[in-house]
Protein backbone atom coordinates (compact mmCIF):
# COMPACT_ATOMS: atom_id res chain seq x y z
CA UNK A 1 0.00 0.00 0.00
CA UNK A 2 1.67 3.10 -1.42
CA UNK A 3 -0.30 5.44 0.49
CA UNK A 4 -1.78 4.50 3.90
CA UNK A 5 -4.85 6.48 5.71
CA UNK A 6 -2.55 8.10 7.68
CA UNK A 7 -0.75 9.84 5.18
CA UNK A 8 -4.20 10.88 3.70
CA UNK A 9 -5.22 12.28 6.75
CA UNK A 10 -2.27 14.20 6.95
CA UNK A 11 -3.02 15.88 3.45
CA UNK A 12 -6.26 17.21 5.00
CA UNK A 13 -5.47 18.73 7.64
CA UNK A 14 -4.60 22.06 6.89
CA UNK A 15 -8.21 22.07 4.19
CA UNK A 16 -9.48 21.13 7.95
CA UNK A 17 -8.20 23.55 9.99
CA UNK A 18 -9.08 26.31 7.46
CA UNK A 19 -12.88 25.13 7.48
CA UNK A 20 -12.86 25.08 11.27
CA UNK A 21 -11.03 28.71 11.80
CA UNK A 22 -13.29 29.84 9.40
CA UNK A 23 -16.88 28.30 11.26
CA UNK A 24 -15.33 30.11 14.73
CA UNK A 25 -14.80 33.44 13.09
CA UNK A 26 -18.28 33.44 11.52
CA UNK A 27 -19.93 31.87 14.92
CA UNK A 28 -18.21 35.02 16.61
CA UNK A 29 -19.53 37.48 14.27
CA UNK A 30 -22.95 35.99 14.26
CA UNK A 31 -22.29 36.23 18.56
CA UNK A 32 -21.28 39.57 19.03
CA UNK A 33 -24.18 40.97 16.96
CA UNK A 34 -26.77 38.36 18.14
CA UNK A 35 -28.46 40.94 20.66
CA UNK A 36 -29.93 43.07 17.96
CA UNK A 37 -32.82 40.68 17.87
CA UNK A 38 -33.39 41.71 21.32
CA UNK A 39 -33.29 44.92 21.44
CA UNK A 40 -36.01 46.74 23.02
CA UNK A 41 -38.53 48.03 20.76
CA UNK A 42 -40.45 50.41 23.25
CA UNK A 43 -37.40 53.27 23.43
CA UNK A 44 -37.95 56.56 21.74
CA UNK A 45 -35.69 58.51 19.47
CA UNK A 46 -33.32 60.52 21.28
CA UNK A 47 -33.26 57.98 24.58
CA UNK A 48 -30.35 55.41 25.36
CA UNK A 49 -31.60 52.24 26.40
CA UNK A 50 -28.87 49.91 28.29
CA UNK A 51 -27.61 46.70 26.59
CA UNK A 52 -24.86 45.14 28.14
CA UNK A 53 -22.98 44.27 24.61
CA UNK A 54 -23.00 47.35 23.05
CA UNK A 55 -19.14 48.00 23.18
CA UNK A 56 -18.69 51.87 21.68
CA UNK A 57 -15.39 50.64 20.70
CA UNK A 58 -16.28 47.85 18.33
CA UNK A 59 -17.50 48.65 14.92
CA UNK A 60 -19.94 45.82 14.17
CA UNK A 61 -21.50 46.36 17.27
CA UNK A 62 -21.64 50.06 16.53
CA UNK A 63 -23.38 48.67 13.25
CA UNK A 64 -26.35 46.44 15.25
CA UNK A 65 -26.87 49.26 17.60
CA UNK A 66 -27.31 51.68 14.52
CA UNK A 67 -29.75 48.81 13.02
CA UNK A 68 -31.43 48.61 16.18
CA UNK A 69 -32.48 52.19 15.97
CA UNK A 70 -33.73 52.18 12.30
CA UNK A 71 -36.17 49.45 12.94
CA UNK A 72 -37.30 51.46 15.87
CA UNK A 73 -37.66 54.39 13.06
CA UNK A 74 -34.53 56.56 14.62
CA UNK A 75 -32.14 57.79 13.00
CA UNK A 76 -29.81 55.63 13.66
CA UNK A 77 -27.75 54.93 16.44
CA UNK A 78 -24.18 54.67 18.22
CA UNK A 79 -22.86 52.36 21.37
CA UNK A 80 -22.71 54.69 24.48
CA UNK A 81 -20.92 54.63 28.37
CA UNK A 82 -23.42 55.36 30.61
CA UNK A 83 -22.03 55.63 33.97
CA UNK A 84 -20.46 52.29 34.32
CA UNK A 85 -22.95 50.53 31.90
CA UNK A 86 -22.99 50.22 28.53
CA UNK A 87 -25.91 51.23 25.93
CA UNK A 88 -27.12 52.25 22.71
CA UNK A 89 -28.35 56.17 22.11
CA UNK A 90 -30.62 56.12 19.24
CA UNK A 91 -30.85 59.78 17.28
CA UNK A 92 -33.45 61.52 17.03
Amino acid sequence: MACGYKAAAARDVPGVLLLLLLLVASLATVTRCAWVGDYASDHGCGKTFMEALCDPADAAQNRACSDACHYNGCGGGRCVYVATARGCYCKP
